[in-house]
């Protein structure tokens, strides 16, 4: 996912997105092709509001040059308006709303996570990565995860790559599923084909029923629209 991002740069090989070569190429211009990447400590500016932040994601949609801003060019300040207005509809469409203007570091970490994924959405990408979005969070926004993610996929027919070890919340989420064990693919298919793997039981999951279950029971979602979603995971 470093890789794909631009955050880590490979030593050979090919990095293609869209028919695009980037390798070599830095995340913004990523970016530009339609890439959208979370980080799992969710970082965010500590300064800004839960709206500014949103609103910064759509600048690149928007583009103004430093001397008409300046000198507060009325299209300008009808740009900012307009961007201002979509963050809004973007943060109350992600349940953000009693959160509007309060500070990015005063969210809980669950709260963090769901800002930064609507701060991705806002910049309407066509593929997103997502880096164990639930890791850390509360029980209870681990199980919104699921459908959120499937709503961002339905309504901008994006292809999202998760990495994530929740198994239920993937369960309920994945259209293909890869599990690694020490960077080793053990097992790839369908949720119910990774989840009935012997491999994937013994290496992955145990025999813990509570470890198994402990998002709750999500049924497999149905294949459709969505690009490919996929769980690395460690020995248990």
């Amino acid at each position: 996912m470093n890789a794909i991002s631009g955050v880590l740069r490979p030593d050979s090989g090919s990095v293609r997105l869209f028919g695009h070569e980037v390798a070599g190429r830095p995340p913004e211009v990523r970016a530009r092709y339609g890439l959208a990447r979370s980080f799992q400590d969710a970082s965010l500016f500590a300064g800004l509001t839960v709206t500014e932040t949103v609103q910064v994601a759509t600048s690149h949609r928007t583009k103004t040059y430093l001397l008409p801003a300046l000198l507060g060019a009325p299209w300008v300040r009808s740009a900012e308006r307009h961007s201002r207005r979509r963050a809004l509809d973007i943060v109350d469409a992600f349940g953000l709303g009693p959160w509007a203007d309060a500070l990015t570091s005063e969210l809980s970490t669950g709260m963090r996570r769901i800002c930064d994924l609507a701060a991705q959405v806002a910049s309407e990408p066509r593929l997103l990565l997502l880096d164990e979005p639930t890791a850390g969070v509360a029980q209870r926004e681990a199980e919104a995860f699921g459908p959120l993610v499937r709503r961002i996929r339905d309504e901008l027919g994006c292809s999202i790559l998760v990495i994530e070890h929740d198994m239920p919340v993937l369960m309920g989420l994945c259209e293909r599923i890869y599990a690694m064990d020490s960077g080793t693919v053990i097992a790839e298919g369908t949720p119910a084909q990774v989840r009935d793997d012997p491999t994937v039981i013994a290496s992955y999951l145990g025999t813990d029923d509570t470890a198994i279950t402990r998002s709750g029971h999500q049924s497999v979602h149905n294949p459709g629209r969505a690009g490919t979603v996929s769980t690395k995971g460690g020995a248990s």
